[in-house]
């Protein structure tokens, strides 16, 4: 029986389709996949002649597209680890230097499940995994955000199996509290993509709402452009997520009042414009986003915020944006307030600093049962937040 080796490598991926992921990320954290081929013929299949040997390498983020961040909650992710307890693939895993030009750390490869899920009995998590059985786990974690600057107590629900013809083994974590209920409701697909059509609309292009890379003519699509010609049956090949793109269609159709109620506050807005709010804006479990500048784009007192540039506060692959998740675990119609800190600017007086208030819109009833709630029910919950944030936007800020 032919046995699969796989290993953990760093290195450029530079095949004409993915050229970009190289050229913006310099390395890339791989997988290699190599399997040895041997001869079938009759007369030469007892003696084992090994013709060659196959390959492919994988980047590990092309495999992160494959998993519902959609399905597993706020704080939710999935991870992979080898038969030796080294990870594969996980949020905390940290293979590159940060400061200056992206630099490899030592050992990148052979990071063990231990050191980023720490356990306060004797490694039950990792020992299973290792020993490729299936199960549930469960433990209180403390997860940082904000790159080590906040701490997030919560209890950790953990299913794990292994892969079958590899020697990977999958787990996947759920904080309790989120991730076991949906709100699902129905709308036409001509609502929905008339209100996807509107420009402050933005997906979370690292998800996969539809896959764009089985087809070269599909790979240059942002996903937002795939979805709108998959549900149009202009690109009859389009493979979607049939399920993610009608909760899109929900909560593009939902949240769309809430543009004419951003439009009446800036026309409304106080002649004193170099202070107050400067941009609102709306998430979704679904990844959508919707964002209004209430200043023009260069006096905007953060322009990376909510820009590709600031990662920690825009959907990607393995997170939910800063903002969301932190919100999110506050007690309903609570806002989180928080100021940025950066080292560089801390000592300069004349910098501006600029608050960024979320809140969380819970339509469940103590997060266990959901409630009856139509999108008027939906919208107004939103514009009661909306509008204790607008009230004490507005109050002066003690200095």
């Amino acid at each position: 029986m032919t046995q699969c080796y796989c290993a953990v490598v760093m290195s450029h991926y530079t095949l004409p389709q993915a050229q970009k992921l190289a050229d913006d990320q310099g390395l890339v954290l791989m997988t290699t996949v190599a399997m040895p081929v041997f001869s079938k013929q009759n007369e030469t299949r007892s003696k084992g002649i090994l013709l060659g040997v196959v390959g492919t390498d994988v980047p590990v983020k092309e495999l992160l597209k494959t998993i519902p961040k959609y399905k597993l909650g706020i704080h939710g992710y999935a991870f992979a680890i080898t038969n030796n307890g080294y990870i594969l693939t996980h949020p905390e895993l940290r293979p590159l230097y940060e400061e200056g030009k992206k630099r490899r750390k030592p050992n990148y490869s052979s990071v063990d499940l231990s050191e980023v899920e720490w356990e306060d009995r004797d490694d039950v998590l990792r020992n299973a995994m290792v020993n490729r059985k299936t199960g549930k786990f469960s433990m209180e974690v403390k997860k940082t955000v904000e790159k080590g600057k906040r701490v997030l107590v919560m209890t950790n629900d953990y299913y794990y199996t292994d892969i079958k013809g590899t020697p990977f083994s999958l787990g996947v974590a759920l904080s309790r509290g989120h991730g076991k209920y949906f709100f699902r409701g129905n709308v036409t697909i001509e609502e929905g993509l008339h209100d996807l059509e509107h420009p402050d609309v933005s997906l979370a292009d690292e998800w996969s709402y539809c896959n764009t890379d089985l087809h070269p003519e599909h790979r240059q699509m942002t996903q937002l452009e795939a979805i709108k010609l998959y549900l149009t049956g202009k690109e009859p090949l389009l493979q979607c997520d049939k399920e993610l793109i009608q909760e899109v269609l929900f909560d593009a159709v939902v949240s769309a009042p809430i543009e004419a109620y951003w439009t009446s506050l800036a026309l409304n807005k106080s002649e004193n414009s170099d202070k107050g709010v400067e941009v609102a804006f709306l998430g979704t479990r679904t990844g959508l986003s919707r964002i209004n500048l209430f200043v023009g784009p260069e006096q905007l007192t953060n322009q990376d915020f909510l820009t590709a540039e600031d990662k920690e506060n825009i959907f990607n692959a393995d997170h939910f944006p800063l903002w969301f998740r932190r919100a999110a675990e506050q007690i309903p119609g609570s806002f989180v307030y928080s100021i940025p800190f950066s080292p560089e600017t801390e000592n300069k007086s004349n910098k501006s600093n600029v608050v960024t208030a979320s809140t969380a819109i819970q339509l469940l009833d103590d997060r266990k049962s959901p409630v009856v709630a139509g999108k008027r029910d939906y919208f107004h919950s939103v514009l009661m937040q909306q509008g204790l944030l607008w009230t004490q936007a507005d109050a002066p800020i003690p200095t």
